[in-house]
């Protein structure tokens, strides 16, 4: 696909093979002709698309002497900020279709990683398909299914989005006196630095010393302009899972435990899905994560009802406290009277 009035060098680089192909300076307009003086080495060979790995750098000399992205779909790639997570995961799998992995067009099971279908703009279409079984379903704007697989025309007539993410993770790291609220707000920078969150989005970062669980609350209401929590989340659960989330406090690193790592969406409208039509193993991650949740509760509940215990605790001792301080205090002021 050629690019719009733009005249290119393409270069693929790939397990350090490099391929050029030139378009002739004729293919540049009379407003933008082609630069001189502007070579692939210069540009290219350097160049790298910070929130996407699944993209090769083509030079434009028309008018200008820049880099510009494009993926294996041949359409051109924004580096400055995260690629929407439908448009992504598209790109992950035509490149493991060209470099080995799963065979083009085969997808896995809906309820994993899967080829979506994209709009234009790189979110998912409202509605899915696979070819090989011949079966159709709806899914939200994070790309989860939220009806039953079916051969007939689902009716899919809008994308539902998610009104919040929740994230929970094992580090393994040893806890000091101060060092949860260091980590917290580590945590919120790096959020809002690297994967571009608006601090309004955070709702919440909470640490349980004991099990070493940090658990992350992500939303997009009541922010004007929202960055797609669906995006950030996969950015960030693909991080954890490669061992990119990258994290020093007083100069110890938090070293993620894989397995301990989830991911939960939670919708505006509840999912039309028979839960007969689940597959065993996939309803028993359901109540799994549903015990999960219920043991959280009841476990924040005690945490709670002691904190307050205690709190009320400390604060009777130092009412007592500055009692018996009054009491010494007047006896000695009734001392000095009678001398």
């Amino acid at each position: 696909m050629k690019l719009k009035t733009l005249c290119i060098i393409s270069v693929l680089i790939f397990q350090s093979t490099v391929a050029v192909s030139a378009v002739p300076d004729d293919e540049c307009p009379d407003a933008f002709p082609a630069r001189e003086n502007c070579e692939f080495d210069e540009v290219c060979e350097d160049a790298f698309c910070k929130y996407n790995e699944y993209v090769t750098c083509h030079l434009n000399r028309c008018g200008t002497c820049e880099a510009v992205f494009h993926g294996h779909d041949n359409h051109t790639v924004n580096c400055n900020q995260l690629t929407p997570k439908c448009r992504l995961m598209h790109l992950e799998m035509l490149h493991k279709s060209k470099h080995g992995g799963s065979p083009h067009g085969g997808r896995l099971d809906m309820d994993s990683v899967y080829d979506p279908e994209c709009e234009r703009n790189g979110t998912f279409r409202a509605k899915q398909c696979d070819d090989d079984s011949n079966l159709c379903w709806c899914v939200d704007s994070a790309g989860v299914r939220v009806t039953d697989k079916t051969g007939d025309d689902p009716k899919c007539d809008r994308l539902v989005r998610p009104h919040r993410d929740f994230f929970t993770f094992k580090v393994e790291f040893t806890f000091y006196t101060g060092t949860e609220e260091e980590v917290r707000r580590k945590l919120a920078i790096k959020l809002v630095k690297e994967y571009t969150l608006k601090a309004t989005q955070i709702l919440e970062i909470s640490i349980q010393e004991l099990s070493h669980e940090v658990s992350i609350r992500l939303s997009e209401n009541g922010t004007k302009d929202p960055v797609d929590v669906a995006t950030v989340a996969y950015y960030i659960e693909r991080d954890l899972k490669k061992s990119k989330f990258s994290l020093e406090v007083d100069g110890r690193s938090l070293e993620v435990e894989r397995d301990s790592i989830k991911l939960l969406f939670f919708d505006n409208e509840p999912p039309r899905i028979n839960m007969k039509t689940i597959s065993p193993g996939f309803a028993a991650i359901i109540i799994v994560i549903a015990l999960a949740i219920l043991t959280g509760i009841a476990v924040f509940v005690v945490v709670r009802r002691r904190a307050e215990q205690e709190k009320q605790r400390m604060q009777f001792e130092v009412i007592e406290g500055q009692g018996l301080d009054d009491y010494h205090l007047a006896q000695r002021e009734t001392m000095g009277y009678y001398y």
